[in-house]
Parts: C-alpha cells; sequence; structure tokens
C-alpha cells in the first residue's frame, strides 16, 4: 500500500500547486474580453496548407442554435482562433457540434472508436450538452438522465448517490466514466457544473470500453445496460466570465463562477475555471446539504499534437441522509408513501463523501492519417457516514416480523453503523487509430491497451456485536427525532478488497460507397483479477489471495444508409463484469463471485430530417443475476439464475420550428428471470424493471414575450415488481416539471442576464420511484430552483 499513498501524494500535490498557480495568473481586467449566456458555435478555419476539417453537411447550416435566434446583447469579442484543426483519427478539441435546439450533440465519443456522429454510429447513444443543463439547472448528473427514457435513477431522493438502472439494468455510480476514464469521476455523485457533455451510451461496451470497475466492494454492476461518460469543460474560443447564483427550495443558497481564456500567439493554451457552492435546507424535512467543487481544465491545441489536463475536488456533507428501504421476504404489503418531503430519518444519521480527481490526455498525429493516444486518471475517494438503513417489518416497535409482533403499517426497525470507505482508483489507456484505403474500402483501424485498478477498504462499526441489542424501532409516518445516537464502538467489518483489469482491444471499421455501407469488427482480450484481505475473518469471510482469470469479448456491427438522412444499423456485443466480492455489509462478506459475462443483440434505424431525429432499436440483453436475498444483520448477496430484458427503445430530439424544440421518447422492456435459483421463479418478471418508461420535453420561444422561453417536461415510469416472486409490486408514476427562462441586457455592462425558473414535481405527488435488488426508494417532494446568470 506504500506506493498507493505516495503516488496519491504526489498527485495532490503537483495537481493543487497547479490548480492555485493558474488560477492566480487569470486576467480578470475589465473590458480585457467579452464574455455571453450560452456562445455560438465557433468554426476554426484552417489555412490552406493545414489539413482542412470536412465541410459539415447542408443540414447543419439550417440549424441555427438558439443562442443566435434570441440573444439581444452583441455578440461576445472573439479571440484569435487556433488554425489548428483535429484530424478523423483524433478526439481533443473535436466535440461534435449541437444538433438542432442545442438540447444534443451530433454524435459522441465511443471509448476505442473516437468520436462518431449519430447517424454513423450502428448503437444507440445520446450526448446531452452544456447549454441544456444550465437550461435545466441541472445539480447533478442524475438531473440530467431524467430526460432519458430508458434510464431511471434507482437510488433514494436525498440520499446523495446517483446509481441507475439502464434498458433495466443497473448501472453503479462508480461505474462513470470520465473523458473516456471509467472510475474516475467522483462516486457518489457528481455535480453537473464542470460537465461539457453527458454522453450515454445503451447496451454493453467491452470492446469499446473494457470493463469497469465500480461498485460497493470493487464489484460492478458490468455496465451491462448502458454506460455514461462525462466530458469536462474547456476553453473555448471566446473568453468568458460567468457568475450565477442559485436558489433551491427550502432554503438552499448558492452560486457557480465560470472562467475561461486563451493564450499564446495562436492561443494554442486553454485555461477554464469552474466551480459552484451551496449550503441551506433542502425540500426534505429537516435535512441540509452542504455541496461544492471546483475544476481546473487545462489544454494545448497545436499543430500535430493536443492535450488536455483535468484536476478536481469535490465534497458533500448530507444531514441525515435518507436511505433505501429494504423489503425482507417475509413482507405482504407495501406501506403507502408518507406525504411529500417527510423525513423518515433519525436526526444524528449523516453522509460525507468526498473526491479528488485528474486526468491527463493527449494524442500526436504522426500522419494525417494516423494519430497515438493516451490518457491516465487518478481518482482518490474518502466517505465518512452514520445512519441507519431501514426496514420494512410493518409491526408494532419493539418486534421485528409478526408474530409475535402485532401489525401496524409502516413499522420499521434497523441496526444503525457507522463506518469510513476509501476507493483509490487508477486506470490509463495508450493506443493508435489510423484511416488506410485499400481501392475501394476504406478501414478505420484501431489498438489500444486499458488499465483500471482499484483499491477499496471498508470499516463498519456498530454498538455492540449483539445484532438484536443494537436494533432501532420506529413507524415510516413518524418522523423519529427522539431516537438517541449510539456510541459505535465495536468493529463489525474491516477489509481491503481489491481488483485488477488489464485488456488489448482492436477493431476496424471498413466503409465503402462513399461511408454508405460500414461494417465494424473488434476484438478484446481482458484479464481481471481480485484479492481479498479480511482483518476479522470467519468461516464466512475468508481472505483470499489475488486471482485472475481471462476472457475473449468480441463485437460486430454493420450500418447501411440506403439513402443519406437514413441509417439502419445492427449490432452483436458483449460485457463483462468484474469478479464480484461482497461488500461488508453483508453477512457473507467477502465471498467473491467470478467473471460474469453478458450478451446483446441490438437492430434498429435513425432518420435525420434536418432539424429533428428520430431514433428506433429492438435489443435482447442477458446478464448472470446476483441479488440480495434475507434482510437485516442476515442478508446475503447470491448469484441468482441470469436476467433477460428485450424490449424497444424509440428517441426523438431537435427542432419542430425554430422556436419549438423536443426532447424524448419511451422503452418498452419485458425483463424476465432465467435458470433462477427457485425455479418457480423461471419466467417471471425481473425485480425494478417497468415494462414502459417515457419521457417528453418541450421548450418553446413564445411569440407574445421577446427572450422569454417556457418548458415543460413530463416523465413517466410504469409499475414494478419489488421480489422475486412478484408478489409485491410498486404502482406506476408520473411526474410533470415546468420551467422559463428570460434573457435581458444588462444596463452596467451591455451583456445578457439570464433568469431561469423550475419547478419539479409540480404536483408535489409522494410515490415509490423504483426498486431493485430487495429494496424500494422514495421519490422526491416538489422542488423549486431559481438561478440569475450574470456576464462580465
Amino acid at each position: 500500500m506504500t506506493h498507493r499513498v505516495a503516488a496519491r501524494n504526489v498527485m495532490r500535490a503537483v495537481s493543487l500547486g497547479a490548480l492555485t498557480y493558474l488560477a492566480l495568473s487569470l486576467d480578470f481586467a475589465g473590458g480585457s474580453s467579452a464574455f455571453a449566456q450560452n456562445l455560438p458555435p465557433v468554426t476554426v478555419d484552417a489555412p490552406s496548407q493545414q489539413r482542412a476539417r470536412p465541410a459539415p453537411a447542408r443540414r447543419t447550416q439550417t440549424s441555427t442554435s438558439r443562442v443566435q435566434r434570441r440573444v439581444a446583447a452583441p455578440a461576445p469579442r472573439r479571440v484569435e482562433p487556433v488554425p489548428y484543426v483535429t484530424p478523423s483519427t483524433g478526439t481533443i478539441g473535436a466535440l461534435p457540434a449541437p444538433y438542432a435546439g442545442g438540447q444534443v450533440a451530433r454524435g459522441g465519443s465511443l471509448g476505442i472508436l473516437g468520436n462518431r456522429g449519430v447517424m454513423d454510429t450502428p448503437f444507440n447513444q445520446t450526448s446531452y450538452t452544456a447549454e441544456f443543463i444550465a437550461n435545466q439547472q441541472a445539480r447533478t448528473i442524475r438531473d440530467v438522465l431524467a430526460n432519458d427514457p430508458s434510464v431511471r435513477v434507482v437510488q433514494a431522493a436525498g440520499g446523495g448517490a446517483d446509481s441507475l438502472f439502464i434498458r433495466g439494468f443497473y448501472y453503479d455510480s462508480g461505474d462513470f466514466g470520465l473523458n473516456g476514464l471509467y472510475g474516475i469521476a467522483p462516486y457518489y455523485s457528481i455535480g453537473a457544473n464542470f460537465i461539457e457533455r453527458v454522453e450515454v451510451l445503451k447496451g454493453p461496451s467491452a470492446v469499446l470500453n473494457g470493463m469497469t470497475t465500480g461498485g460497493t466492494g470493487v464489484s460492478s454492476g458490468g455496465a451491462v445496460g448502458g454506460s455514461i461518460n462525462l466530458i469536462t469543460k474547456h476553453a473555448l474560443d471566446v473568453d468568458i466570465t460567468r457568475l450565477t447564483g442559485t436558489y433551491v427550495s427550502k432554503s438552499q443558497f448558492g452560486g457557480h463562477m465560470d472562467v475561461s481564456r486563451r493564450y499564446g500567439e495562436r492561443k494554442e493554451w486553454g485555461i477554464r475555471l469552474n466551480s459552484t457552492y451551496s449550503n441551506g435546507n433542502t425540500p426534505w424535512n429537516r435535512q441540509t446539504d452542504e455541496f461544492g467543487n471546483v475544476h481546473l481544465g487545462l489544454d494545448y491545441r497545436g499543430e500535430n499534437a493536443r492535450m488536455e489536463v483535468d484536476v478536481g475536488y469535490q465534497a458533500d456533507n448530507l444531514k441525515p441522509p435518507l436511505r433505501f428501504f429494504t423489503v425482507a421476504p417475509t413482507t405482504t404489503i407495501i406501506p403507502p408513501p408518507p406525504k411529500a418531503g417527510h423525513n423518515f430519518q433519525v436526526p444524528w444519521a449523516y453522509y460525507a463523501p468526498t473526491d479528488f480527481f485528474s486526468t491527463v490526455k493527449g494524442e500526436v498525429d504522426v500522419t494525417d492519417s494516423l494519430t497515438a493516444y493516451a490518457a491516465f486518471g487518478y481518482h482518490d475517494s474518502n466517505i465518512n457516514y452514520a445512519y441507519p438503513s431501514p426496514n420494512i417489518s410493518n409491526v408494532a416497535p419493539g418486534a421485528i416480523t409478526t408474530p409475535p409482533g402485532t401489525f401496524q403499517l409502516g413499522g420499521l426497525w434497523s441496526r444503525p453503523f457507522a463506518g469510513k470507505e476509501t476507493f483509490e482508483t487508477l486506470a490509463g489507456e495508450a493506443g493508435v487509430r489510423a484511416t488506410v484505403d485499400t481501392g475501394p474500402i476504406n478501414h478505420a483501424l484501431n489498438a489500444n491497451y486499458s488499465i483500471n485498478d482499484r483499491t477499496y477498504t471498508q470499516q463498519v462499526r456498530t454498538r455492540s456485536n449483539n445484532p438484536v441489542a443494537d436494533i432501532i424501532f420506529w413507524n415510516f409516518y413518524n418522523e423519529p427525532t427522539n431516537i438517541p445516537k449510539p456510541n459505535f464502538t465495536f468493529l463489525a467489518a474491516n477489509q481491503i478488497t481489491g481488483v485488477r483489469v488489464s485488456s488489448i482491444g482492436v477493431t476496424d471499421t471498413m466503409s465503402m460507397l462513399n461511408e454508405r455501407v460500414q461494417f465494424t469488427v473488434g476484438l478484446r482480450r481482458q484479464t481481471a483479477g481480485s484479492e481479498v484481505l479480511n482483518f476479522l475473518p470467519t468461516l464466512a469471510t475468508p481472505s483470499r489471495p489475488f486471482q485472475e482469470e481471462s476472457v475473449w469479448s468480441p463485437a460486430y456491427a454493420i450500418l447501411v444508409k440506403p439513402v443519406e438522412n437514413i441509417s439502419l444499423y445492427a449490432n452483436y456485443i458483449e460485457g463483462l463484469q468484474t469478479p464480484t466480492v461482497v461488500s461488508g455489509i453483508y453477512a457473507n462478506r467477502g465471498t467473491v463471485f467470478p467473471v460474469a459475462q453478458t450478451q446483446q443483440a441490438e437492430a434498429g434505424v435513425k432518420i435525420d430530417a434536418g432539424r429533428i431525429t428520430t431514433t428506433l432499436s429492438v435489443f435482447d440483453i442477458n446478464q448472470p443475476s446476483i441479488i440480495t436475498v434475507g434482510s437485516g444483520v442476515t442478508a446475503t448477496q447470491q448469484l441468482n439464475g441470469r436476467q433477460r430484458n428485450r424490449g424497444a427503445e424509440i428517441n426523438v430530439f431537435g427542432e419542430i420550428t425554430p422556436a419549438l424544440r423536443l426532447l424524448g421518447g419511451l422503452a418498452l422492456i419485458d425483463g424476465v428471470q432465467e435458470q433462477a435459483r427457485d425455479p418457480s421463479n423461471n419466467g417471471k418478471k425481473a425485480v425494478g424493471v417497468p415494462a414502459l418508461t417515457a419521457n417528453i420535453g418541450v421548450d418553446w420561444d413564445t411569440p407574445f414575450m421577446r427572450d422569454l422561453t417556457l418548458s415543460a417536461r413530463v416523465i413517466y415510469t410504469g409499475p414494478q415488481y419489488v421480489n422475486e416472486t412478484n408478489t409485491l409490486t410498486l404502482p406506476e408514476w408520473t411526474r410533470v416539471d415546468i420551467g422559463a427562462r428570460y434573457t435581458f441586457t444588462s444596463p452596467w455592462n451591455g451583456k445578457p442576464i439570464v433568469i431561469r425558473a423550475n419547478i419539479e414535481n409540480v404536483f408535489n405527488e409522494a410515490y415509490w420511484a423504483s426498486a431493485y435488488s430487495g429494496v424500494i426508494t422514495l421519490a422526491a417532494p416538489r422542488t423549486y430552483l431559481l438561478s440569475t446568470q450574470f456576464n462580465f
């Protein structure tokens, strides 16, 4: 462990020193630059002797951005443009442009394949833009992903974590990618203020991204239903300085800062600093949240080389955190949810994660058709916590089950515990991308090597070594303000687990007939190893020396364009879960499940009408299942056969008219259990997978008031089964959100001022939001968001 500590200290010292020096070097002189609320697309023209970026399709010119249409202030002063462009084999400094309406991008990154446009991607992918994130006043990434019809948040609202379901499969908050490196983003929840793009790729992606290593106890959800990659903000070709004041109900006040500059003879050096801070009462009764982060993005754009450096720190202090509810196999009824905003947690509970993260990426153009690249990431995550996670018993306080307890709707019990956990993650990759013409066929060749190493330490303390004596009781509908805090003196769990994943991948995309036909074949050789060191050994939780195994993962995809604006595609791709290590909160902690392999077959069609795009895909995914058996102190995790999700997904985005934008879709999923531990469950519905989920959002520039925009969004989720036997169900729910924003010219400096107002859950509906692996979660109450953005 010594080398890990040394590496961590060196990275912190170098990164924080660079952050301090560069932040103090910013030129804040008034009049040195101009700034705008939303920046128009910038076209970088290369001189004749340099490579020229391919001309955009004609439809790009018809898709004027909202800023160009409605911002009343003069255009910002543009700094001297960089006369170099990124070739097709590079990715740094070459984000795909926003699509019509500005809410999503025209493409995104596909791991080893590099950047691809939507119509040239043989997968289902959506990339949400920074403009869209700002207009929705997204606080964390979970707020952005609420717009996707096949993504649902499964962690409790008010709980400080952002785990998801994608296409009905679990996606852990530790599996988020940052600039293409997975496991490097802040672990539990990620502030949206420093994110330029949120890229959602549906389906497993072992060949594209390799195996992920997130998850409690370094186990991983395997990114089976999809994966999330976050692109950080870097300096644009215009100087900006933005200050934004924010308010969130009930009394959460805060602010954002965003400063960007470019330097050098040809403005090849860029620096961008983002920071946010908020503190106060949340929409939940008796809950406070103090949240903040700072992120520094540096970049260099040269003639034949490019580089990006990111350094960030984030901290959260949530009191008390709202947890999920465990549903025991003996539970026969799910109690109705309490009124919206009701706080069922004890007042002394707390949840305090901190994250230091950094990435370094570079690429060099060896020739006009060959680029070599490398990337490295480091992440140090720490969390301290103390809370009870309630179990639903529906009996009177003083008993766990009935008999002998008397039935009482909403009866809860829990064994409180306190803990400290750390995650230290190292990730890296290196490779080459090349294009080669062989007669009528063009080859886009890719090869890379990647590695991901995570060490997880966990200590859990309880009041005593007697689980029954430690239990507290209360009722769901009565706020437990009179339960005293125990003295957590007994060490109940103490272990270190580690996982190391390395792989070599190669792909070849063969295209012909002016890229009307594209065939991609890929293969990745992945080696995954894990180890467990348990300092409290028992027969059920032995230590385990480092063991590893290797697996081949293939992928095939075809894309055909019968006409220019229609793409037909199909793919077969696999995913892998790292050896799952059961964490210390379960009775069989330390148990290791082997590498699990998943498969997806998918086919779809994409239609780009110039201003609006529609995609339709059908898919079939299967995955080995790990479920929670039992509840409370005796709960264990077990392998339980397979889960198979088959379904269809429709997505639509773009402009219906220049004043009316649309974003939404629906997902139909049939999730079933196969080869279950209990044969009687075979063919029954999978836990937490609604048959129908749908989203629709509209953004309207009003004709009766210049620069006023109104928005609305409806989110629907169908009924969900809570248990494997399908005897318990959560009802369907619908959430309605509305918003407005108004832009006007500042009387002081002539720059735009933007006022945004949003209301989430307008009707203050109380409902059960999600179910997964033996637990259920509550939804958030009505939430008011207000912000004012100033440009200097």
